[in-house]
């Protein structure tokens, strides 16, 4: 039995070391153009830099659900960890997009064992799952924010140098993890007779959470055609992308750890997610039928509260839409939403060599707006508010 003491120690350890791991989400984005310039590479090659890593780490969130209960979330964490360094190492000393795209999806392949078990981690360390969910979304939109800051800054020098980077703050977080966050125990199990793959399976046909969860992807899509597109067509500096993108960040930490538990005290969540969706797409139409520079960087960073606010709300909605443990839940959530955002970067490339810059933002309004319609179909009760949770 931990006491508060390590629980506490391995929550923040957890934090921050979650903080860092989307830190190296983000830390591409302001370098994609130079990267894009001295390679020689088009919008839809450099865009696979998001696309190989995020499809990779969508795939793997599968079977890494699925056995995380029986190897520990510690294990996997400290494994995901290592994996990534390498592979963010690999990425900084790479002199082709294709190497770059191969290392990248190492480096999905990695954060997967982390993203699919730091939340479960945090959840069994915290007081209430929502708090947990909180410290989670907040780590992600701070994480999201000093990402480009940071790979704005160092990218100014070269654009190998935010790899680096990366690659030496992942590695003390990983050794923190191992060596300072005590594992708490096992969820005892109340039923042996359903495994893992089974409640896995089970999900993706139980429409209540696939109702919630397929929203979450049409919606991380948008979010990725934010985060992975919009710095290509701003013209900017990587140092001024990366400013954006920090303000960006800071919005989203700020609207996922703050504004959505305010509104979640007040509101149906499943009904202000209809709500941030329709802003949502505003935002994306704006962006592609306004040209001029200042209003677009505004609309960017104003986009981030919203984005906060969905990603704290889907997360806290699925998760209490699933009659199954949190680990098998997350695992699945997982797989669909970053589904979503593989897809969002490479074919917004695509969309914009073929039709014009403007209409990868159209396009993702267009989802936004698809995602918000699932939600109004009755699939699910108004008035269920928590699934029976059954653990394994």
């Amino acid at each position: 039995m931990l006491t508060e003491k390590q629980k506490a120690a391995g929550k923040w350890i957890t934090v921050a070391a979650s903080l860092l791991a989307f830190m190296g989400i983000g830390i591409v984005d302001p370098i994609l153009p130079s990267i894009a310039e001295s390679i020689g590479a088009t919008h839809s090659q450099v865009e696979l830099l998001f696309t190989s890593y995020i499809f990779v780490m969508a795939i793997m969130m599968i079977p890494i659900g699925i056995v995380a209960s029986k190897i520990g979330d510690k294990q996997l964490i400290v494994v995901g960890l290592a994996i990534v360094t390498i592979f963010a190492l690999l990425c900084g000393f790479s002199n082709s997009i294709t190497g770059l795209s191969i290392f990248r999806a190492g480096w999905g392949f990695g954060n997967s064992m982390f993203l699919a078990t730091a939340m479960t981690m945090l959840i069994a360390l915290s007081h209430t799952p929502s708090h947990a969910i909180g410290l989670y979304e907040s780590a992600m939109g701070l994480g999201m924010a000093f990402g480009p800051l940071l790979g704005g800054v160092l990218g100014n020098l070269s654009w190998r140098y935010p790899f680096f980077a990366t690659a030496t703050l992942i590695f003390i977080a990983c050794l923190l993890v191992l060596f300072k966050v005590k594992a708490p125990a096992k969820e005892k199990s109340s039923s042996k007779k359903e495994v893992p793959i089974k409640q896995m399976l089970h999900l993706f046909t139980y429409k209540p959470f696939l109702q919630i969860a397929t929203s979450g992807m049409f919606y991380y899509y948008c979010f990725f055609t934010i985060l992975a597109y919009s710095p290509l067509v701003l013209g900017l500096s990587a140092i001024q992308i990366g400013f954006v993108f920090f303000a960006w960040g800071l919005c989203l930490a700020l609207g996922s750890a703050k504004i959505a538990h305010a509104l979640e005290d007040r509101f149906n969540s499943k009904h202000v997610l209809k709500f941030t969706l329709a802003s949502c797409a505003i935002i994306l139409v704006l962006l592609g039928i306004i040209s001029i520079l200042w209003i677009r960087i505004i609309l960017i960073i104003l986009s981030g509260l919203i984005l906060g606010i969905n990603n704290a709300l889907f997360t806290t909605t699925v998760m209490e839409h699933s009659p199954y443990a949190r680990s098998v839940t997350s695992g699945a959530y997982n797989f669909v939403r970053w589904l979503g955002a593989a897809f969002a970067p490479l074919l917004s490339g695509l969309i914009s060599e073929m039709f014009g810059t403007s209409y990868p933002f159209i396009v993702a309004a267009v989802l936004a707006v698809i995602g918000m319609a699932l939600l109004f179909l009755k699939i699910i009760p108004e008035h269920q508010t928590k699934a029976v949770e059954v653990t394994e």
